[in-house]
């Protein structure tokens, strides 16, 4: 029996799901199929039922998961020891990006991992908030920045701050709002954003509960891309309170008076890579940069 079999049992266990599986472990499904197939006959007991719903643990296969999860857990901190005594950190992390490089304030992370673990190697890629929990999920990010609420079971994530949101009303629609009525607003054009975005995840809920939807003229992902949207007066949008405010006083749009959610800017991993000493590294980086408490020496939020 290799460790590899006792990882690919927890997988399919958590996953019920063959394809699935195999997207995490980063292998091809027959690949799957056959470890299944070597530890079931090692073991001479059968740990799945193959169902039209996916994948099913037996009893014994119930029985024997948690303390596959705790041999693959031991093994990993065995592992995790060792990295630790190295003098230096070294690997890389790709981080996943949801907005703006200023707001995440990633010229200050950069500069700390460097000076801190210059065998470091750091890759930040574009997305958004929808794209990246799923790519954490499978593994293709090994962190990520998102906003709003993460209750992805997989994933620890940390809340680096609470955003104040606002509505951005341009010149041209402003004496069009005589108050923040709500359907009224749904009446006027508006620059949406995308279903992957946290923007629209509070947009949807505002007018959904007075049973209207807004007017849609075009999509603007970028916070860039919306600002400037709602400037040359192509319709309202929900934008970062602090960058309305900003724009309002550079004369390019206006304000709404009106209360919004606020929404979390969180950073994100996989909850078993908790204890990774790349990750740990890159979460005390931000504890610092974003004036924390130690994030690694409490549970994530």
């Amino acid at each position: 029996m290799e460790l590899y079999h006792l990882r690919t049992f927890v997988t399919v266990a958590e996953e019920q799901h063959l394809t699935r599986a195999a997207e995490r472990l980063f292998t091809s499904q027959p690949a799957i199929s056959a470890h299944i197939k070597a530890l079931e006959e090692e073991l001479r007991l059968t740990l799945f039922d193959r169902t039209p719903k996916g994948m099913q643990l037996t009893p014994a296969g119930r029985q024997l998961l948690d303390q596959a999860q705790r041999t693959l857990a031991t093994a990993g901190d065995f592992l995790q020891a060792a990295k630790g005594m190295q003098n230096e950190l070294l690997g890389s992390i790709r981080i996943g990006l949801n907005t703006d490089a200023e707001f995440l304030r990633l010229v200050e992370l950069q500069a700390g991992l460097s000076a801190h673990h210059p065998q470091l190697g750091i890759e930040f890629l574009a997305g958004r908030t929808g794209d990246n929990i799923p790519a954490l999920r499978i593994g293709r990010l090994d962190a990520a920045f998102v906003s709003g609420d993460c209750d992805e079971p997989l994933l620890e994530s940390h809340i680096l701050r609470e955003e104040e949101m606002a509505i951005a009303v341009p010149h041209a629609l402003r004496d069009q709002i005589d108050s923040p009525d709500i359907r009224a607003l749904a009446r006027l054009p508006w620059v949406y954003t995308s279903p992957s975005c946290a923007y629209y995840q509070l947009m949807q809920p505002l007018f959904d509960a007075h049973g209207c939807k807004p007017v849609k003229t075009m999509l603007a992902d970028q916070e860039d891309a919306m600002k400037a949207m709602v400037a040359a007066g192509v319709g309202l949008g929900i934008m970062r309170r602090s960058e309305v405010e900003a724009a309002e006083r550079a004369g390019q749009m206006h304000v709404l008076p009106m209360e919004l959610p606020t929404l979390s800017l969180r950073f994100a991993y996989l909850r078993k890579r908790t204890n990774d000493p790349v990750i740990r590294a890159v979460v005390a980086e931000l504890s610092a940069i974003w004036g924390l408490k130690d994030l690694t020496q409490r549970e994530a939020v």
